[in-house]
C-alpha cells in the first residue's frame, strides 16, 4: 500500500502562495474551509457557487472539440466521471491530453509514452497528446488521432461507448456543439456544518521568527515541524467533524486518544465545504475570501484554515510552475495522494501561513 509524503513551508502576507496553488492544481475536487465561528461569519462564503457540466464523448470527438478551443485563452478541462479500469485520461488548462493507459491497452494505440517509473505498481503507460496547433507535426497528429480511434473502438467492443465526461470551460451555459449527447449542468455550492464545544487551538505566530508565547523564539526545526504537524492534523480532524475535538469527549482512552494542540480553548468551530470540479477562478475567489475575511477580522486569535483536494485518477494533478517543464507522472487511483493545506493566522502586526502538501508513494512531483 502507498504511503504518503508530507512537505511544510510557511511565510507571510502578501505572498504569491495563492496564485501557485490556485495554477499548479488544476483538477480540485474539494475544498474545506475551517475557522473558529468567533473569526467570521458564513456569509462571504457561502454566497461562492459555480457549476461544471457533464456529457458523453468518444475521445475523438472530445479530442475534435478541444483541439480548436483557442487554448491557454479560453480555459478548458475535463476527465472521466468514473475511472476505467486502468485506462485513463485527463485534459489540464495547458491543452495537453494525457493518457495513462495499461500495457495491454498502450500495446494497440501505436503511439510512444513513458512507462511509469514506480517500483510495486502496475505497469502503465503515459501518453501525452498536445491540443494546440502548431506544438507537434502533423505525421504526429495523424497518429495521435488513429490512437484515439482504437481506444474508441476497444470501448465499443466492450459495451462501454462513449465516456461520461465532466467538463470546465469558458462558457458554461451551454455545452460543447459537437457532443452528442445533451449537457448536464451540475451545482457546486458551499455546504456549512457548526460544531459547538471543541477544543480550538490557539495558532499564533506559523513561522520561526516569532518571539511569542505561542511560538518560542528558540523552537527548533525538529519542534517547528511538530508544532505544524499538530496543526494540519487538528484541521483534518475538524473537516471530518471528528467527535475527539469535543471538550465533553469520553472516549475510551484504550480505543482512541486524541489530545488538541496547546495551548487551546474550548469554543465553536464553522466547516463551509465545496464538491465537484471547479475552474481554477472559484478557487482562486475562495482562497481570496479567506485571505480578505481573516484581514476583516478584529477577533482574539482569528485564523482560518483552507484544504485543497484533488481529483485522485487523473493523470495529471500537479503542474509545474515553467510552463516548458512537463507534469510530473504519477499513478492515479484512489490509493492516490495530493493534498493541499494552508492556514493562515493574523497577528497584531502581520498575517503568517503554513503550507502542508500531502503527495503519495507513486508521485514523481518530489523525486
Amino acid at each position: 500500500m502507498p504511503t504518503s509524503r508530507i512537505r511544510l513551508s510557511t511565510g507571510t502576507l502578501p505572498s504569491p502562495l495563492t496564485d501557485r496553488l490556485v495554477t499548479s492544481h488544476p483538477f480540485v475536487q474539494q475544498i474545506d474551509i475551517v475557522f473558529p465561528s468567533r473569526t467570521a461569519p458564513d456569509d462571504p462564503f457561502t454566497s461562492l457557487k459555480t457549476t461544471y457540466s457533464t456529457t458523453q464523448f468518444t475521445l475523438s470527438e472530445l479530442y475534435a472539440y478541444a483541439s480548436r478551443l483557442p487554448i491557454p485563452n479560453v480555459p478548458f478541462k475535463a476527465h472521466p466521471v468514473q475511472r476505467d479500469a486502468d485506462d485513463t485520461w485527463c485534459i489540464d488548462p495547458r491543452g495537453t491530453l494525457t493518457l495513462c493507459v495499461s500495457k495491454s491497452l498502450y500495446e494497440r494505440l501505436g503511439v510512444v509514452g513513458k512507462r511509469l517509473p514506480f517500483k510495486g505498481c502496475p505497469e502503465q503507460y503515459v501518453i501525452g497528446v498536445p491540443l494546440t496547433r502548431g506544438t507537434t507535426s502533423s505525421a504526429m497528429a495523424v497518429r495521435h488521432k488513429a490512437a484515439l480511434g482504437v481506444w474508441d473502438r476497444v470501448r465499443e467492443e466492450t459495451g462501454r461507448g462513449r465516456w461520461c465526461v465532466a467538463y470546465v470551460s469558458a462558457d458554461e451555459s451551454s455545452g460543447p456543439v459537437d457532443s452528442p449527447e445533451a449537457h448536464v449542468v451540475k451545482d457546486v455550492s458551499a455546504r456549512v456544518r457548526h460544531d459547538a464545544d471543541v477544543y480550538v487551538p490557539h495558532v499564533g505566530d506559523l513561522t520561526r521568527t516569532a518571539s511569542t508565547s505561542d511560538a518560542p523564539a528558540h523552537e527548533t526545526k525538529e519542534e517547528h515541524d511538530e508544532r505544524l504537524e499538530a496543526l494540519f492534523e487538528w484541521v483534518g480532524m475538524a473537516c471530518l467533524g471528528a467527535q475527539r475535538l469535543c471538550a465533553n469527549d469520553r472516549v475510551d482512552p484504550y480505543v482512541a486518544v486524541y489530545e488538541a494542540p496547546s495551548p487551546a480553548s474550548v469554543g465553536d468551530v464553522t466547516r463551509v465545504q465545496w464538491k465537484g470540479l471547479m475552474g481554477s477562478a472559484f478557487v482562486r475567489s475562495v482562497i481570496d475570501t479567506a485571505v480578505s475575511t481573516l484581514s476583516a477580522s478584529n477577533t482574539d486569535k482569528p485564523f482560518i484554515a483552507v484544504t485543497l483536494r484533488s481529483n485522485l485518477v487523473t493523470p495529471v494533478s500537479y503542474l509545474p510552475e515553467s510552463t516548458g517543464k512537463e507534469a510530473p507522472l504519477r499513478v492515479p487511483g484512489l490509493e492516490a495522494e495530493d493534498t493541499v493545506c494552508f492556514i493562515l493566522s493574523k497577528l497584531t502586526n502581520k498575517t503568517t501561513w503554513a503550507i502542508g502538501e500531502n503527495i503519495g508513494k507513486w508521485d514523481a512531483r518530489w523525486g
